[in-house]
């Protein structure tokens, strides 16, 4: 273990709102995400699959357990970076991407004390293999990603350039203030937006606020924050505020869960229409 981090969500987030602002610069506006924007940027200068944007900086083999606490349960995600692959289609052909493994957890009336019993006792409530590639100017673009849920269900899955599929940029390179993306692109199925909210310092360490949501689910918000590199919090917004914050930061070499019928793949697969 590299580093430990017990970040009180209350309390952070309550720091982090009252504490001066940087200068950025304010200019925002709309970023360009289209199909052409992503065959004009350079992947070819640098290892796409390295993922070294300073906001969201993923090393191989690192892994980020986080928790949150609702009236009703208590859940646990397990985001384990591993290795790369390139198997996209169409204008996306040939892309190194980073494969991330998200698994969530669901301990109802939270009977477990750690996240290892959890692990050990408890089937997760969805499995996630995600597929991100880095740009010359540390854009991380998101080429997709292959999803099931408990009950076998893998609606958002979307692979880019599959059946009109596009990537989008999840972390600009170089972000502003008010600046919005699109995230994903598959019509009704993956349609997330993303937007610099603002800059501020916590504790010596510049965070950067973004909000998040999707057409596709109205009401669905989510802020999150970027410090030193890691995604250390996020908040989401549609009924009760529920905060989900980063427990712990580990090295380690991330198992490969089996590939069956009705598990997630990490490799990408294009469907016919």
């Amino acid at each position: 273990m590299n580093k430990f981090m017990n970040i009180l969500g209350g309390c952070f987030l309550t720091s982090i709102l009252m504490v001066i602002a940087t200068g950025h610069a304010l200019a925002g506006g709309l970023e360009d995400t289209s199909e052409q924007a992503f065959i004009d940027a350079d992947f070819e200068t640098e290892p796409s699959a390295n993922i070294t944007n300073p906001w969201w900086t993923l090393p191989g083999g690192s892994e980020f357990l986080y928790y949150a606490e609702t009236e009703d349960e208590c859940l646990w995600n397990l985001i384990e970076v591993l290795g790369t692959t390139n198997e996209f289609f169409g204008s996306y052909a040939g892309t190194d991407a980073r494969i991330v493994l998200d698994r969530e957890w669901a301990d109802e009336d939270c009977i477990y004390e750690d996240f290892d019993d959890v692990y050990e006792n408890i089937e997760p409530a969805e499995t996630t293999y995600d597929w991100y590639a880095q740009d010359l100017a540390r854009n991380i673009w998101y080429m997709g990603e292959d999803t099931r849920d408990e009950e076998g269900s893998s609606e958002g899955s979307f692979v880019a350039g599959c059946n009109g599929a596009e990537a989008g940029i999840v972390i600009l390179g170089d972000p502003s203030k008010g600046a919005f993306y699109q995230q994903e692109f598959l019509e009704e199925e993956a349609e997330d937006w993303g937007k610099v909210l603002n800059f501020k310092i916590y504790d010596e360490v510049e965070c950067m606020k973004t909000k998040e949501w999707t057409p596709l689910e109205p009401g669905e918000v989510e802020h999150k924050f970027y410090c030193d590199g890691e995604l250390v919090l996020i908040e989401e917004l549609k009924g009760k505020t529920v905060i989900v914050e980063l427990i712990e930061n580990t090295w380690g070499t991330p198992d490969w869960p089996d590939v069956g019928e009705d598990t997630p793949n990490p490799i990408p697969q294009c469907e016919d229409d």
